[in-house]
């Protein structure tokens, strides 16, 4: 029997009308809750394009995109002061639960060497997501052949020998001081010679000017492999896969550190927005896209959830602290 044209077409109304509204409810939810792909995110690298945080930052961003975790994703840059620039915007941004902003030691360090008006008890810790361990450098035709040959000497004369890393107060400083400290060498005797980056890093070293460096493995990894510079120590707590460098505590120095790298969130947000943030983390850490990002770049994976994270921050603070005092910076 057919149906009058009339009530057929009330009928097909009303199917347009229920699928529009069940529509409009499945945008909301995506919106406003459940899976929150549709929400838009803020990923905040304080440093200049390029750098480490940068990399981490746009890294996030396309994982986040890939596993289609968040389909809107903006990476800004705020760089300058060791971090701290965007550690003070971040703090700005109170109560905004839909921002993460890079962070790492060198923004420990900062915090303590550049005078910041904000230091990290004033952001809220997310997660740790990955760590690069630094190794001790010397150019091709060095005459230190191993650590113990390089801490006699540097014992013997430890402002006659010049050794190069980053900025003052940066992560290399912090390493060098903790090698220094681990020779027996006072930290604040150490003729330290600050760079901008990596590159020129290694152009003080193949030119003479400075002796030893001290930086990133991921820095050098291409020179280490090609032999123009030769690592004779890395800060990793055991030798790491693929990498024929002996560890600084198997050749008897009690140094282990990381260049980690985490996200931090503004402070003013709820408890239940901060473990929103540490799950789209984790779920982005545990996804293969974060696993050939790590492979990648070279990072090992050294997830920490927020609580940890909080407390692995308090030690790193506490160490940083003691350093740069030792330094006299």
């Amino acid at each position: 029997m057919r149906m009058p044209s009339a009530l057929a077409r009330i009928a097909g109304g009303s199917a347009a009308a229920v699928l529009v509204a069940l529509a409009m409810v499945d945008v909301s939810r995506g919106a406003d809750g459940g899976d929150g792909a549709a929400e838009k995110m803020l990923l905040v690298a304080p440093a200049a394009p390029g750098g480490g945080w940068d990399l981490l930052a746009r890294e996030m961003q396309n994982g986040l995109r890939d596993e289609e975790l968040r389909f809107n994703v903006e990476v800004q840059n705020a760089e300058g002061a060791g971090g701290t620039i965007g550690l003070t915007q971040t703090v700005n941004r109170a109560g905004q639960a839909n921002m993460l902003t890079m962070t790492g030691l060198g923004m420990v360090g900062a915090v303590e060497t550049t005078g910041s008006q904000h230091t990290m008890d004033d952001a809220t810790p997310i997660a740790q997501l990955a760590s690069e361990y630094l190794v001790v450098v010397v150019p091709e035709g060095s005459p230190y052949s191993d650590l113990d040959e390089l801490a006699e000497a540097w014992r013997a004369d430890p402002g006659g020998l010049p050794v190069a890393g980053g900025s003052m107060g940066g992560v290399d400083q912090i390493f060098a001081a903790q090698v220094a400290q681990g020779m027996d060498v006072p930290p604040e005797e150490i003729n330290y010679l600050p760079y901008a980056g990596g590159g020129e890093v290694l152009t003080s070293l193949l030119s003479g000017t400075s002796e030893v460096g001290f930086t990133t493995l991921s820095d050098f990894a291409d020179q280490i492999e090609s032999g123009k510079v030769k690592a004779l120590g890395i800060s990793s707590s055991e030798r790491l896969d693929g990498v024929d460098v002996p560890t600084l505590v198997e050749s008897g120095y009690e140094v282990e550190m990381s260049n980690w790298r985490g996200v931090i969130a503004p402070p003013g947000i709820t408890d239940a927005e901060a473990a929103k943030l540490e799950e789209l983390v984790a779920e982005l850490r545990d996804s293969p896209s974060w696993a050939d990002t790590l492979e990648r770049n070279r990072w090992t994976d050294t997830y920490q959830s927020r609580e940890e994270f909080e407390e692995f921050l308090d030690e790193e603070i506490a160490m940083t602290k003691e350093t740069v005092k030792e330094l006299g910076l």
